[in-house]
């Protein structure tokens, strides 16, 4: 279409403006920020550095909230809780400091870096200091427990998984907190309770479960945040004795409500999955189908995230623009494309509402809202910027976002991809002017070869994140991605945007259908996928350390712009290698001293039962990178013979271990019966009881008994790998720290 002559005549002077404005505002960087004030020069370093930052003065903004999250990451890396009188002390300091010698190019730097890393630290205090929620300090036995439903979950099995705020417990919980919020299971009832519904029920209360091992994912700390201090388990059907007001929570309400009838309407897993892509409840998936996504490297599309809320938006926006284009009118008098991109403000808004408002999804619906206000106001509506942006804001709002994996990969993949184009722009740019004009072929071609760029470099961007928290490399997400996003992204999402229309008017059924059939052929991909052998390989876990040291690197080479950006890809390096050199623990024991673990010359990790701790046991042989943990084998006396290298022997009353591939001669004894300890004790170097030990050990240097597990937690110990070496030892308690959302345990 035309511009008129009052548009062009606005654009050339607009650009005029920000061409003025890049000269003015690099003059003022470089008068402001970079002179000294008469001051002697720093040495020929200082004054490279200045030249070289002098370049990259635009790219600077792209360091606060990295610096920011390194304050975040510090304040949750301490083993008690700091004093934030002390902190905002320190930052008053600092910023009399930076006043002070604002001259100094050198101390000026380091002192902004520090503020931004103290300000980031603060902020997560004062997170915590607002928050304070209540934590169960021990199980409690059924009682009656009357309360308020604020999230309900109906899985697929029939259960349902609650959360009740407000409860009065009865009899009452003498000499200890009763929590705000609880989660319950719920296995049977007779009429489905929803959120603003007051309940009783017969339940018992559990405390904060711990981490299966030192250093491991604290379950207890993510509900923390979510104002849980307690779980437990219903041994009764709850009772419904008064209904809540339509008022309360009704989007909640009508999430439950349309997740039932598009279940209905679709039958079967494309019903659940169409569910969970619109109100966000995954309840209604099966778990074969969750378990095929996760092979194919396909899980990240059940979790609405940012994938799905700017789909959902870029639909919007396209499409609503493409319908005001239509008129000549319009388009020739009014600024469209901003109408559009309210537009699609509005779809998300719709949407985020919708699917529940979980900490993913309203992280997403920050960077759109922030990707559209570019557009709003004629700026580039995709950049490092944006994305910086909205981390802030995210950080700013939730600093615990920073520790859950969906920040840490959502943003991983954000910035690889944003990162990436912006320096293939470039070099674009910088080519002579071609002929724009391209084939039908031209284009499927550059399509494609745009599809498998952007999934491999998400695939890249991700693999780090997901070898630590999940100790799993899917091989052929590559192909399964390059087959499924084209599907989601030009079917079922244009069907999703399309049911947001019809189903006000109850014509939402006519969007449902054929979104059904996208889903189906999504996960035919997934089954195909994940059923391939050597789908999945499963890898030991790595330490943070080269996980930071990589993310890093990646961040270092992302941002800048210059030639020194290539100075990240060794210390990206650095990381991949550390990450090979990770120790894992040869002998662990569980919280409850019921179960103790051995690694083997193999590094594998064998048990010493598959009675008791299920989800202990799944995820140590995890850790240790196996499908499962196999029980040790356990030979007679007898039949051992002690200067053959690595053995175990075991009776009914303890087991005697020589590991072999470590300090040659160290006997261990795994004490199960106290009638044992009178013999192993003389014997043993290290005593593993899962009893009290109350005799004394004149042989041993190291004695753990089942009061070391009561008071302080599972345990993971390191053996000296020669003789004379230092034995290591971890604990839960000890990693955990004294904290808010360990103070209950």
């Amino acid at each position: 279409m035309l511009k008129s002559f009052d548009q062009v005549v606005s654009s050339k002077i607009l650009l005029k403006m920000e061409a003025c404005y890049a000269k003015i505002s690099k003059k003022y960087v470089k008068n402001i920020y970079y002179r000294d004030n008469g001051q002697a020069s720093g040495g020929w370093a200082i004054d490279k550095l200045k030249e070289v930052l002098f370049e990259e003065y635009d790219r600077l903004l792209l360091w606060v909230p990295v610096f920011f999250a390194m304050g975040i990451g510090g304040y949750f890396s301490l083993p008690r809780e700091p004093e934030l009188i002390l902190g905002g002390g320190i930052c008053a300091a600092l910023i009399i400091l930076l006043v002070m010698l604002r001259r100094y190019f050198l101390i000026r730097t380091l002192l902004i870096i520090l503020l931004l890393i103290l300000a980031g630290f603060l902020t997560a205090g004062l997170r915590v200091l607002s928050l304070a929620t209540p934590v169960l300090k021990k199980d409690i036995p059924p009682r009656m427990v009357t309360a308020t439903v604020v999230d309900v979950r109906h899985y697929t099995s029939g259960k349902l998984q609650i959360v009740v705020e407000n409860p009065t417990i009865s009899p009452e919980i003498t000499g200890g907190i009763t929590p705000s919020k609880i989660r319950l299971s719920v296995p049977k009832f007779d009429v489905l309770p929803y959120p603003g519904d007051k309940i009783t029920l017969k339940a018992g209360l559990l405390a904060p479960p711990l981490p299966a091992m030192p250093g491991d994912f604290d379950y207890a700390r993510q509900i923390w945040f979510q104002g849980i201090g307690a779980t437990g388990y219903a041994i009764s059907k709850p009772e419904i004795i008064e209904r809540g007001a339509e008022a309360y929570s009704i989007s909640t309400r009508q999430r439950l409500a349309i997740a039932e009838k598009i279940r209905s309407t679709i039958p079967g897993d494309a019903g659940g999955l169409a569910a969970a892509l619109i109100t966000g409840m995954r309840s209604g998936i099966s778990r074969a189908v969750v378990d095929d996504m996760r092979h194919s490297g396909l899980a990240h599309l059940l979790a609405i995230s940012g994938l799905h809320m700017g789909l959902l938006c870029g639909v919007a926006f396209f499409f609503s623009r493409f319908l005001l284009s239509r008129s000549e009118y319009l388009t020739l008098r009014f600024p469209i494309k901003k109408w559009a991109a309210l537009i699609a403000i509005g779809a998300g808004i719709v949407y985020l509402f919708l699917s529940g408002g979980a900490i993913p999804t309203v992280r997403a619906f920050i960077m759109v809202v922030i990707l559209f206000l570019g557009i709003l106001w004629e700026r580039k509506a995709i950049s490092l910027r944006l994305v910086a942006l909205a981390a802030m804001v995210i950080l700013i709002l939730t600093p615990e976002a920073l520790l859950s994996v969906s920040f840490q990969m959502s943003f991983a993949a954000v910035v690889a991809l944003v990162a990436v184009y912006e320096k293939l722009a470039a070099r674009k740019a910088a080519l002579p002017v071609k002929d724009q004009r391209k084939s039908w072929g031209q284009k499927i071609s550059f399509y494609v070869g745009a599809m498998l760029l952007t999934t491999l470099i998400a695939e890249v961007a991700i693999a780090p994140f997901a070898l630590f928290h999940f100790n799993k490399l899917v091989q052929y997400g590559l192909i399964a991605n390059l087959i499924a996003m084209p599907v989601m992204a030009s079917w079922v999402m244009p069907c999703i945007v399309a049911y947001l229309i019809l189903a006000p008017i109850g014509l939402g059924a006519l969007a449902l259908y054929p979104m059904s059939y996208g889903l189906e052929i999504i996960m035919f991909v997934a089954k195909t996928i994940s059923h391939t052998p050597g789908a999945t390989s499963l890898v030991p876990t790595m330490n943070l350390g080269p996980l930071v040291v990589m993310a890093l690197g990646a961040l270092w080479f992302a941002i800048w712009r210059t030639s020194w950006n290539k100075f990240g890809l060794p210390v990206v390096l650095v990381g991949f290698t550390g990450a090979f050199f990770t120790s894992q623990p040869d002998i662990l024991i569980d919280n409850g001293g019921r179960i103790i673990g051995v690694q083997d010359a193999a590094q594998e990790i064998s048990l010493s039962s598959h009675r008791a701790g299920r989800k202990t046991r799944a995820r140590w042989a995890q850790r240790f990178g196996q499908d499962e943990a196999e029980k040790w084998d356990q030979k007679p006396v007898d039949n051992v013979a002690y200067n053959e290298g690595s053995w175990m022997s075991c009776d009914k009353l303890s087991c005697l271990y020589q590991p072999s591939h470590k300090s040659q001669g160290m006997l261990i004894a795994l004490v199960k019966d106290e009638q044992a300890l009178a013999e192993d004790c003389l014997n043993a170097q290290v005593i593993i009881s899962l009893v009290p030990v109350h005799v004394n050990c004149p042989s041993a240097y190291l004695v753990i008994d089942k009061w070391d597990f009561y008071h302080k937690g599972g345990h993971a110990i390191w053996l000296p790998e020669n003789d004379g070496g230092w034995i290591t030892i971890k604990t839960v308690s000890g990693s955990r720290g004294d904290r808010p959302w360990s103070r209950g345990r």
